[in-house]
């Protein structure tokens, strides 16, 4: 088992002080509205083709502008590089409700760093895009992200989107999302993502109150050729709750 060493924690206590910084430098007005605070939980188990599972407990914390998450990657091998997974967002709004977002995520010998932003446009349609450079010790590869959503009725929404990923020789990914909701935010989500490779993924994902249950389906793992099937319990909760 691999502990995280004060070598792998330096991204994290920059990350840290940058996110300090810019919150101490926001000037002291109203800002936009956000939803509840939310503390959610998830458990994933990932069965592998080659018998090597994955057990995927995650904590995250949504509250206003910051996003926090805790992850841990822990392997059925003993020998297997299991390891922690911190990670942090920052997102702010304009006055049209855009939004733009700042992460970093602390992965296997590398830290990956998250620029996004999502536009209002006219009707219905918001415009995604997001620049994910990933920071190896020797060398620096960027995953580029790009779609677009369509909202009616509140909560559902169709999406489309690519995503360029160099790695393994580079990728190109098209995912393709539908979520049918109700106003108390309960949803069924399905997706499909071919690729320029020979995979085809899937997903279903539903939320029902405070449960989540998915299950996904894909022919890569980490841009190897393991074939994986995810299964994924979880919960969401007001956290702190607000008052009436």
């Amino acid at each position: 088992m691999n502990r995280p060493t004060r070598s792998s924690l330096v991204p994290l206590i920059s990350a840290l002080t940058l996110l300090l910084a810019v919150m101490a430098a926001r000037p002291a007005v109203a800002g936009p509205k956000w939803p509840a605070p939310v503390l959610g939980g998830q458990f994933r188990y990932w069965v592998f083709d080659d018998h090597n599972d994955l057990r995927d407990p995650i904590v995250y914390w949504v509250g206003g502008p910051l996003v926090v998450q805790l992850e841990y990657w822990d392997y059925l091998a003993p020998q297997s590089n299991d390891h922690f997974r911190p990670e942090l967002h920052y997102r702010m709004k304009d006055a049209r409700g855009s939004s733009y977002d700042a992460g970093w995520r602390g992965e296997y010998q590398r830290s990956r760093y998250m620029f996004g932003t999502e536009q209002i446009l006219a009707g219905h349609w918001v415009g995604r895009a997001e620049f994910d450079p990933i920071v190896w010790a020797d060398s620096t590869q960027a995953v580029i992200l790009a779609g677009f959503d369509y909202y009616w009725a509140s909560y559902n929404f169709a999406s489309a989107g690519v995503i360029r990923d160099p790695r393994s020789g580079g990728l190109w990914s098209f995912p393709l999302r539908v979520r049918f909701a109700r106003e108390s935010n309960d949803w069924l989500q399905l997706t499909l993502v071919p690729t320029t490779d020979r995979s085809l993924g899937w997903a279903a994902d539903a939320k029902w109150r405070s449960l989540h249950l998915g299950v996904e389906r894909n022919s890569r793992y980490d841009f190897t050729d393991q074939d994986n099937i995810i299964f994924t319990v979880g919960f969401e909760t007001p956290f702190p709750k607000r008052s009436e």
